[in-house]
């Protein structure tokens, strides 16, 4: 089964300071450099072809960062970016970014954000018209509280392309079962939507086991179907509570009750077609 990584981070400690919002030595693991000589043994190892790099960061210097190594690798098939969207001149800043040709979204920092309501800003407008215009999607990194005002933006922008990260980060381990899926049956029928199946096992924390995850992945086949999910690692993050290879086995056994089709479309196919890799 062939695979591309729809979710994966490279970060330096050369950049610390652009990691101040959650980046510390307390982390141990995740307290240092992280980058392609890091990353192939493990693709190599689970039959991962490409990657797409995301941000980690609300950093135009992590942009750029991104797009080099984007630019170095031919396995980094394409990146997910940050920029200012509510900056002065954010439309001409996101056109000239564009020129790079593996800029396939933005993805602001909801979750981080203290106005759940930022996404419903007016002055957004432009530069989601700015982001159609040169075929870029949104990365919706939320958490459940933002899910409902997530879906009042997708339909103001109803041919935006958006795709939700590590399914909306429900509290799995303070089992908040109900109202997260209650809000995420929402996006139903929004059908230009995806799910990215990434970085839920933080969300269990240390004690994470398949059984606590399962009814969550159940609940985004019934949602979203075969054609709407993603494969991501969130690598080197998942490795507060796991490994890479652990997570794709973990994620393997979810998918077992799919046609072997099926399957190769969330590992790849569909990351591939909404990307445009």
């Amino acid at each position: 089964m062939r695979r591309i990584d729809c979710h994966m981070h490279f970060w330096t400690l050369a950049m610390e300071s652009h990691y101040a919002l959650w980046m510390s030595p307390e982390l141990k693991v995740l307290y240092g450099d992280y980058g392609p000589r890091d990353a192939r043994p493990l693709m190599a190892a689970n039959d991962v072809e490409g990657v797409v790099l995301v941000s980690a960061a609300a950093s135009i210097q992590e942009t750029a960062y991104l797009l080099g190594h984007a630019d170095a690798n031919d396995f980094v098939r394409g990146v997910v970016a940050w920029v200012d969207m509510l900056g002065e001149n954010a439309s001409a800043e996101l056109r000239e970014w564009a020129r790079f040709r593996k800029l396939k979204g933005i993805r602001p920092y909801l979750q981080d954000l203290p106005d759940d309501d930022w996404i419903l800003n007016r002055a957004l407008d432009p530069v989601v018209e700015t982001m159609l215009e040169q075929g870029l999607r949104f990365d919706a990194l939320v958490r459940p509280r933002h899910i409902l005002n997530t879906v009042k933006f997708i339909e103001r922008h109803p041919t935006l392309p958006v795709i939700v990260d590590h399914m909306a980060k429900p509290e799995i381990r303070n089992g908040a079962f109900e109202p997260w899926r209650r809000d995420m049956e929402e996006f139903r029928d929004l059908k230009h939507v995806h799910c990215k199946l990434s970085g839920i096992l933080t969300e269990d924390g240390p004690d994470w086991s398949p059984e606590r995850l399962k009814p969550y992945f159940e609940a985004v086949l019934d949602i979203f179907g075969p054609d709407r999910l993603v494969f991501g690692s969130d690598w080197p993050v998942v490795n507060l509570v796991a490994d890479y290879g652990r997570w794709i086995d973990t994620l393997g056994g979810a998918l077992t009750g799919l046609t072997r089709a099926d399957q190769q479309k969330i590992w790849a196919g569909n990351g591939e077609r909404f990307y445009g890799l």
